[in-house]
């Protein structure tokens, strides 16, 4: 597997890192030890067209002959850099469990879609107002959980479950129990949801409407952009 930001450059992370630790300037020389202590070799010259590069595009500053420090957008840089690897090892290890393990992330959630797309579309044909009640309190759960800046996942869970339940096919329920995506999966899918500020809510509510509408057509369509999302962003992280 390999990340998607090919064109990251590879001392972008360990440079914006030891520069936030380091609460004071450094510079080309002292930066090139620390490199060499985690096993990265390479020149003053090209430590200091990397410092150059990251300089132009705002994420350090040169403090005279002092070296750089790195600045709030280094620093807000250096952080999604780190969401996205704790992210990509999140997505690691859920791959590595279960049937997914033969398959990669993309033929999962591209499987999951079309399963839930169906699911959507079943869903606003058979729903009974208890099976409406009952996704509206999930979604109002969702939205106060946000609110409190709670976990969720569990909630996230249980939306795509009583859907999926509300189609009332049990082809569909046993081929999406099949593939195996637990709450952890929803724990993962909302982490990269709000690492690329998209609210999951919204669509969430989104569907529940047009389920609510009866209308099967905008459902399954609602369903299926939202997935797409979620692939979408699976992808940003890691792709085999």
């Amino acid at each position: 597997m390999k990340t998607v930001e090919e064109n990251v450059n590879p001392l972008e992370f360990p440079i914006l890192h030891m520069m936030r630790d380091a609460g004071s300037p450094l510079g080309a020389g002292a930066i090139g030890e620390v490199l060499e202590s985690q096993g990265i070799s390479i020149s003053e010259a090209g430590i200091g067209r990397a410092l150059r590069s990251f300089r132009q595009r705002g994420l350090l500053e040169r403090r005279g002959f002092q070296g750089h420090v790195i600045t709030d957008t280094g620093i807000e840089r250096l952080a999604d850099l780190e969401a996205a690897k704790r992210y990509g090892e999140t997505l690691k290890k859920l791959m590595e469990k279960g049937l997914t393990q033969n398959y990669n992330v993309v033929d999962i959630l591209t499987a999951r879609r079309a399963l839930e797309r169906e699911a959507a579309y079943l869903a606003a044909l058979k729903a009974t107002p208890e099976d409406i009640a009952e996704l509206e309190n999930i979604v109002k759960a969702q939205y106060s959980g946000m609110e409190k800046n709670e976990n969720y996942a569990d909630h996230s869970a249980a939306f795509h479950k009583t859907i999926m339940k509300m189609a009332r096919s049990s082809i569909l329920s046993n081929l999406y129990d099949l593939i195996g995506l637990s709450v952890q999966w929803q724990d993962f899918f909302i982490g990269t949801f709000k690492m690329y500020n998209q609210p999951v809510n919204v669509s969430h509510e989104k569907v529940l409407q047009a389920i609510k509408d009866r209308d099967p057509e905008r459902a399954s369509m609602l369903m299926g952009k939202h997935l797409t999302d979620v692939v979408d962003n699976a992808k940003k992280l890691y792709l085999e």
